[in-house]
């Protein structure tokens, strides 16, 4: 109940109120109460299927009422992981403004789990979410997804590093080094992989979620940082970015609900976020 009040912006009371009206409606027992759990009767799965399928024809009729109009019109929501919302999503929305004044669009910063799941229930239109090799991105039914491209990591030192003046580097070279890391990122769960077996008391000494907090701490030679290069923008002069060999490569997706795809906007939307992901991070190797 909690949770559905907090999805729909009611009380908890309310929407039990709402649950009791509708089970007045119908006869029913819907939810039953098992101590401080509710859980869905037989009767209550049966009218949240019905709920689903109608308003996917609802959705459908939308999108087909935009395709009738031939013009990217209305409200369009985008949630993004942080990095793209500062590497490939302001130059997106800005080609969005230019091209279809017409088209609103609202954007939600979230982690790839955490915007995946926005677009599963609808609350936005297309995500940008991201994985790793080691870890695919595995699609729920109904979700379609565009590759917009892959985003490379480097290594980022101390100008006085020993490795500083090395083009690139293998992870094995960097073992014994104080690493800049959030905890259950991509890269950690990278490096945890490389040097778990590895005895390092302070390999981990350092948790710092925002990259450009850990280039900080990279340029007072606090650390070693693993950086995408999607949005990293320009390294002070006290820091030198390493290629890694081989390079560490997470996926970069435009996901949306199937339903939607046919939606003039939405597909507007992709194709700027494509043009923005090849503008903004084939970027050239340090």
């Amino acid at each position: 109940m909690t949770a559905a009040a907090r999805a729909l912006g009611y009380t908890p009371s309310a929407v039990s109120q709402q649950i009791s009206k509708l089970e007045r409606d119908v006869r029913q027992v819907l939810v039953e109460q098992n101590g401080r759990v509710a859980t869905l009767s037989a009767a209550g799965r049966l009218v949240a299927d019905v709920a689903h399928r109608i308003l996917d024809e609802l959705e459908e009729m939308e999108v087909q009422l935009e395709n009738q109009r031939r013009t990217v019109a209305g409200t369009l929501t985008l949630a993004a992981f942080a990095t793209a919302t500062r590497g490939i999503v302001p130059a997106a929305l800005h080609r969005l403004r230019a091209n279809w004044p017409g088209l609103e669009c609202h954007l939600v910063e979230a982690d790839s789990h955490h915007a995946m799941a926005l677009v599963e229930d609808g609350s936005v239109d297309v995500a940008v979410v991201h994985d790793w090799l080691e870890m695919p991105l595995v699609l729920s039914a109904g979700l379609s997804a565009r590759r917009l491209g892959d985003d490379i990591s480097d290594v980022l030192v101390h100008v006085n590093h020993r490795l500083a003046g090395c083009g690139s580097v293998a992870m094995a070279d960097l073992g014994d080094e104080a690493w800049l890391y959030e905890r259950g990122s991509v890269a950690h769960d990278l490096l945890s992989r490389s040097f778990g077996a590895i005895p390092n008391a302070r390999r981990f000494a350092h948790v710092v979620v925002e990259y450009a907090s850990q280039i900080a701490m990279v340029a007072e030679g606090m650390g070693v940082a693993l950086v995408p290069r999607m949005g990293r923008g320009a390294v002070p002069d006290t820091v030198r970015v390493l290629r890694v060999e081989p390079a560490p490569t997470r996926q970069v997706y435009a996901v949306w609900r199937s339903l939607r795809g046919a939606r003039p906007a939405l597909r507007a939307a992709v194709a700027a976020l494509g043009e923005s992901f090849a503008d903004t991070v084939a970027l050239p190797a340090p």
